[in-house]
């Protein structure tokens, strides 16, 4: 049986596995986070598992594409994703003035009823699939045998097969010189922008859990505590910085940037910045595709014959769904090569 390594376990990472399962193959899974997931990242307050949790990276999806369709429905019926409709405005300043006015749409919204992190961990679960997470992989190297996989604990590992779903300036790392003939890579560097991230306890809106900045340093801002569909007077609010300015200052540590940030989401609000508490920054170094991205309708990149793919969301538009539909698009490729026959 081909052995067919997978370099990252996200949503990609987890839709190729899952189609290269059905098809009859075990693929496996390395990931130098703690826990999969990707840039549906969740996080918990405490480790009680009923504790309050708020999504930092992905805030919710939408599906488009048939086959995603009927893997949404399912995972609905099961409880592993829930639809999330929240109130919605627009923020824009005008004169100096910030305008909230509403912003309401019928576009289903979904979201992971204990964050996105916990949907993509429950179907790599079901999934059982052979996954090693906090192992950083350095380098990728093919030879007569196949693929040499170096890792940064000094340990090795082999495959027939790798499938990469970092980023493409990662991936572009891991491959080294051949990263240099592969089109997908030609501009690596701009394939993706940056995003800040803050979340913050605030005071809860009660006519508004949801808001899209039209100008400012920010682009959006989310209520989590209302997804989970819990009640209080202070929620947890996510706070992404738009890609101007997050570019603008991608070498900043986020907490330097969060004062800035929760300013901002004070006044367009009118509330008290005071009132607001930071519990989490995070830089998405590669978070939203770039002008640099690739064309969205190739999915992904394979060179079947020598059992190299390439897939992630920076190939497919961005998205959730498109990182699902790179992934498996890359699975099929594989599948239907003689070099997996």
């Amino acid at each position: 049986m081909t052995d067919i390594l997978i370099i990252g376990a996200g949503v990609a990472g987890m839709a190729a596995a899952e189609h290269l399962s059905a098809a009859g193959y075990s693929p496996r899974l390395v990931d130098k986070a703690a826990r999969p997931g990707g840039r549906c990242a969740t996080r918990r307050i405490a480790a009680d598992r009923d504790a309050d949790w708020f999504d930092y990276g992905a805030q919710y999806f939408t599906v488009r594409d048939d086959g995603f369709r009927a893997l949404v429905d399912a995972d609905l019926e099961a409880g592993r994703l829930a639809r999330w409709s929240p109130a919605i405005a627009s923020a824009e300043q005008v004169a100096g003035t910030w305008l909230l006015t509403p912003s309401p749409d019928d576009r289903e919204r979904l979201i992971g009823p204990r964050g996105l992190n916990v949907w993509v961990r429950e179907r790599l679960a079901a999934g059982g699939f052979d996954i090693v997470t906090e192992r950083r992989v350095e380098r990728a190297v093919a030879d007569q045998n196949g693929w040499r996989i170096d890792y940064s604990n000094g340990e090795h590992d082999r495959a027939d097969v790798v499938i990469f779903t970092p980023p493409a300036v990662q991936t572009a790392a891991l491959l080294g010189p051949r990263a240099a003939d592969i089109p997908a890579l030609a501009d690596a560097g701009a394939a993706l922008a940056a995003c800040h991230s803050v979340v913050v306890r605030a005071p809860a809106l009660p006519e508004r859990q949801a808001i899209f900045f039209k100008s400012g340093r920010l682009s959006w801002v989310a209520d989590n505590t209302h997804k989970a569909g819990r009640d209080g007077d202070r929620h947890l609010w996510t706070l992404h910085a738009d890609a101007e300015f997050s570019d603008a200052h991608v070498d900043t540590p986020t907490a330097e940037l969060a004062d800035e940030l929760i300013a901002e989401f004070a006044a367009a609000t009118a509330q008290r910045a005071a009132d607001m508490e930071i519990v989490r920054t995070h830089r998405w170094r590669y978070a939203r595709p770039g002008r640099g991205a690739p064309d969205a309708d190739d999915l992904c990149w394979t060179h079947t014959a020598a059992g190299l793919a390439i897939a992630g969301d920076w190939l497919a538009g961005g998205r959730v769904e498109g990182a699902w539909l790179s992934g498996r698009e890359a699975a099929r490729h594989l599948i239907a090569a003689y070099a997996l026959g």
